[in-house]
């Protein structure tokens, strides 16, 4: 069963953490599944005599429930830490009762000694690094102690028979009655040591999730106030993308909503900012969607830049292409007005293209990446020179100069602009 992943790294590991924990339980039914049919055919066959069935078929019948308990409560995941907890338990008693069950169960009884020649550090590793899997260092350290603790049990209870005899050779704690406290001792250490170096492991390998699960949150955070080239630029440009500006080629528009004054008269301030954050919604939309850079919002205003931060040849046809669909946004956004009992809202958008300087801008403690120069006052001009000209959609002949594609517009003459020395030529987009 899939589940949506929040952008929290808490929320990364948990769903991490839930797979991992599936995979190690389905593993261990598996395991359990087949050691309980290959013991079934065991104590039903020739060599019946050897095994005592009983305690070994409650032992692995309620492991077998377990697991299939645990891979229900992972389904949902407010459950994950606890079956978490009880894995790592379940994996840390695995070895002592896996391999106590097997004593009991041997006919005729086996010397006590036998405990400390199971292989039950091997065991233990074996889920022990499995167990890294979870990204969780506490399940590490909780399998590490129970398989140490074992081993020491193991020993405690092998000293008490007097059966029992201690060896200092190396072959003698393997055959017989005899043990070897050096090799028990061997063991510990190992266990001891793979314990701190797969948590360690998994404390590291949990960190770096936990890292990258922020720096992804950091740039959809950063995407919410940038467009995503210049979201991209602070992420990966370093010191050189905040060094300062430089000079290039741009392409600025401006919009509006035209009344804006009057619609939010008799509004309070919740609406009047319901009714701009709606609007800001649909262009900015169409804005990204053209390769645009949205460089700051003015009240009901959007300036936005193409070519910027990385200069490109068809920023013209990016902008002309980004007014006609904020246009078309405008229209499914009236019809949502309209079925809602709201006025219709008008905008106007002027684009003009020109040298500017590009980059950020501010102090050492505040930057803001901006466009800077007298082609975004001039774009700013267009716009507002919309409501002279009654045309919601202008641009200069500079903008037309660098289209690729053949735009419909028409052209409307030398016009002049508020704060502008000399008259521009504009063009009407239809």
């Amino acid at each position: 069963m899939d589940h949506p992943v929040s952008g929290t790294p808490a929320a990364l590991l948990r769903e991490r953490e839930a797979r991992s924990l599936t995979l190690l339980v389905a593993i261990a039914l598996a395991g359990f599944l087949t050691v309980a049919i290959y013991l079934a055919v065991l104590a039903s066959g020739a060599a019946r005599e050897s095994v005592r069935p009983g305690g070994i078929a409650i032992y692995f019948g309620a492991c077998i429930s377990i697991c299939v308990c645990h891979l229900i409560l992972l389904r949902r995941r407010i459950w994950v830490a606890g079956v978490g907890i009880v894995t790592a338990l379940m994996a840390a008693t695995f070895p002592a009762i896996a391999s106590f069950v097997l004593w009991l169960g041997l006919t005729p009884p086996a010397p006590v000694a036998l405990l400390v020649k199971l292989p039950v550090a091997a065991v233990g590793l074996s889920v022990l690094a499995t167990m890294t899997l979870t990204l969780r260092p506490l399940y590490v350290v909780i399998v590490g102690i129970g398989v140490a603790l074992t081993l020491l049990v193991f020993l405690w209870m092998a000293m008490l028979d007097h059966a029992t005899v201690v060896a200092t050779g190396s072959t003698e704690a393997y055959l017989g009655p005899a043990i070897s406290r050096s090799r028990v001792v061997f063991e510990l250490i190992f266990v001891a040591a793979a314990t701190a170096g797969a948590a360690f492991a998994a404390w590291i390998a949990r960190r770096t999730v936990s890292e990258a699960a922020e720096l992804q949150r950091s740039t959809d955070q950063l995407s919410r106030y940038f467009s995503p080239d210049v979201a991209a630029g602070i992420r990966d440009g370093g010191e050189a993308f905040v060094r300062g500006g430089h000079e290039q080629d741009v392409v600025v528009l401006f919009s509006d909503i035209a009344g804006y004054t009057r619609l939010c008269a008799g509004l309070s301030p919740s609406q009047a900012l319901g009714l701009l954050s709606e609007y800001q919604e649909y262009m900015v939309a169409e804005i990204f969607s053209a390769g645009g850079t949205l460089d700051k919002f003015i009240g009901d205003g959007i300036m936005a830049t193409f070519g910027t931060p990385v200069a490109v040849t068809d920023a013209a046809d990016r902008a002309v292409r980004a007014a006609r669909g904020m246009t078309a946004a405008l229209q499914r956004l009236n019809a949502v007005r309209a079925a809602r009992r709201e006025p219709p809202l008008a905008q106007r958008i002027g684009i003009h293209a020109g040298p500017a300087i590009v980059g950020s801008v501010g102090t050492s403690q505040r930057l803001e990446f901006s466009v800077i120069g007298d082609a975004v006052n001039i774009a700013n001009r267009i716009e507002a020179a919309c409501k002279k000209t009654g045309r919601p959609v202008m641009m200069s002949a500079a903008v037309v100069s660098r289209l690729k594609t053949v735009v419909d517009a028409e052209h409307l003459g030398e016009i002049a602009l508020d704060g502008q020395p000399r008259p521009i030529e504009l063009y009407a987009v239809r």
